[in-house]
């Protein structure tokens, strides 16, 4: 049975940054451009004249014309040897000392300030540690912290902004945005701030401000580091339900679990090629899901890591929004809801994403678990988890658009889109894909557990029982479409399902290289043929 397949999709603007959506199969991969009063006067006139002034801010546009790119030409030859290794690029933000102890004078003592259980004193204190060039802080064990007035500079925020090196280990203490206040966000970090958060728990905080960040603004030139803590139920009417970064921040799990011999599996190389010396990968393929599996245990996340939870963003990245330099790390992003990037979305920025759950997040438009733009966006996916995420048109686990994008060691899993790309959509952008599995995900009412339109490479991986079911859905493991390039080394696609044939693989282009290491079978109704409309996949079979 023969379709036409022009005319299948409606147009849809993607939050104002995609102007159209093109007819399936003929220019559809066509990348569009994207486009209490006394308490406030307290801290605001305490005595020490300007460090609280409004700092200025250099605009950041997030608004970026998204092309297709050149190729994966330098990254990876997808007809060159099997073995041969993909270089990872550089996402580092610098060198960070956030962690280094304060030293006070001559003596070499830890310059710590107790604050007890009373917002006024954490005010006052954040306030010292900024005139007196940085300070540790130490919060009151488990106590709560409310906060019920803000700041009348451009920062319009619960706490004095952070402009010099400022700790605060919080010792399970809670900082809270009260219910009944006006809306503001409750940090914020300037520029030459450099801000640390331990054992703290950010909740309810809630920005109007198109800069972003409910619970957390890094500005360019500032810095932020989060490690064991929560942010919780923070929103913004723009970006970044929790956090938005502008500057460098890194997002981390408890620290001392870094020693841990149970996790020497799973060690970050950051900066290392993703491949042994003589060209080969040094980690067996078999073992990649087991110790992803063991490292997060039954649930996919570890205890003591951070988590982002419950946060939304009308616009992108419900818990974090990034255009700057981004490390996560040990930590756990879920329930948490934007039009573009559920959990995170990168613009324009460098993200690492290592050891880390992406779990039931929502994205209206797209982009489920993680949504990525721009051309000199780069976004690595490590040892991690992204599942049960939804998507209201494509990209139920992470969306790529004219952007590059690698996932290594990781599970891409029961993810859903509304229409394609149920685990991973990629229009006009680069994604390479390692020792991962895309599995179990569904594509609700058109085509393809991967949608590709651009670069995609697959190896020693596994596209295994998704599903396609619109009235004429293809391709429930992978379609590919337009000037769209897919390699598959060493990979499978098995066991997926569409309305129409082909269920395994579906191209209208000749742009697709399987190895002789790769599998095709067991796909419904058929692996790769179907008449005309389609090509022929090397390697496939019926």
């Amino acid at each position: 049975m023969q379709k036409s397949r022009s005319d299948d999709f409606p147009g849809v603007d993607y939050g104002g940054l995609i102007t159209c959506r093109c007819p399936q199969f003929q220019n559809r991969g066509t990348v569009m451009e994207f486009g209490s009063e006394h308490r406030k006067r307290r801290w605001y006139q305490a005595a020490v004249g300007g460090l609280i002034g409004a700092s200025g801010l250099a605009a950041v546009s997030v608004v970026a014309a998204v092309g297709p790119t050149a190729g994966l030409s330098g990254l990876v030859d997808v007809h060159g040897p099997a073995g041969q290794s993909i270089a990872r690029p550089a996402a580092d933000g610098g060198s960070d000392d956030a962690g280094e102890d304060w030293k006070d004078g001559k003596d070499g003592k830890e310059d710590v300030r107790e604050v007890p259980c009373d917002s006024d004193d954490l005010i006052e204190a954040i306030v010292r540690a900024n005139a007196k060039g940085g300070q540790k802080l130490e919060l009151d064990p488990k106590c709560t912290y409310t906060l019920t007035a803000y700041d009348d500079t451009d920062s319009r925020s619960g706490l004095p902004e952070i402009k010099e090196r400022v700790s605060i280990n919080g010792n399970g203490a809670t900082i809270v945005r009260a219910a009944n206040a006006d809306p503001f966000r409750i940090f914020t970090v300037g520029e030459g701030g450099n801000l640390t958060l331990r054992d703290l728990t950010v909740k309810g905080g809630d920005t109007r401000s198109d800069h972003g960040g409910g619970g957390l603004l890094v500005r360019e030139g500032g810095r932020a580091s989060v490690e064991d803590s929560t942010f919780a139920l923070n929103r913004s009417s723009s970006n970044g339900g929790a956090i938005a970064n502008r500057g460098v921040t890194r997002i981390l799990g408890d620290e001392n679990r870094k020693d841990d011999p149970k996790d020497d599996g799973k060690k970050d190389d950051h900066g290392d090629d993703w491949s042994g010396k003589d060209g080969t990968d040094s980690t067996d393929s078999t073992d990649s899901t087991d110790s992803t599996e063991d490292s997060y245990g039954k649930d996919g996340v570890r205890d003591g890591a951070t988590k982002i939870t419950n946060n939304s963003a009308e616009d992108n990245g419900g818990a974090i929004y990034n255009v700057g330099s981004l490390t996560v790390e040990d930590a756990r992003l879920d329930r948490n809801s934007a039009d573009l990037g559920g959990a995170l979305a990168n613009f324009r920025g460098v993200a690492k994403v290592t050891d880390t759950k992406v779990d039931d997040n929502d994205a209206l438009t797209a982009g489920g678990g993680v949504f990525t733009s721009g051309a000199d966006t780069i976004t690595e996916i490590k040892g991690s988890a992204l599942t049960d995420n939804t998507a209201g048109n494509d990209g139920g686990g992470f969306w790529n658009g004219g952007s590059t994008t690698f996932v290594r060691d990781s599970v891409v899993k029961h993810n859903t889109a509304s229409e394609s790309g149920g685990g991973a959509f990629n229009l006009g952008g680069e994604v390479v894909v390692e020792k991962s599995e895309i599995n179990e995900n569904k594509a609700l009412t058109q085509d393809g557990g991967v949608f590709n339109s651009g670069e995609f490479v697959l190896r020693d991986s596994e596209v295994k029982q998704n599903t396609a079911f619109g009235d004429d859905a293809v391709g429930g493991g992978i379609v590919n479409i337009a000037n769209g390039r897919l390699t598959l080394r060493d990979t499978r696609v098995v066991e997926n399902a569409s309305t129409e044939p082909p269920g395994g693989l579906a191209t209208t282009n000749d742009n697709v290289f399987v190895d002789d290491e790769s599998t095709i079978i067991k796909n419904r109704p058929t692996n790769c043929a179907d008449g005309p409309e389609f090509e022929e996949v090397p390697n496939c079979f019926g």
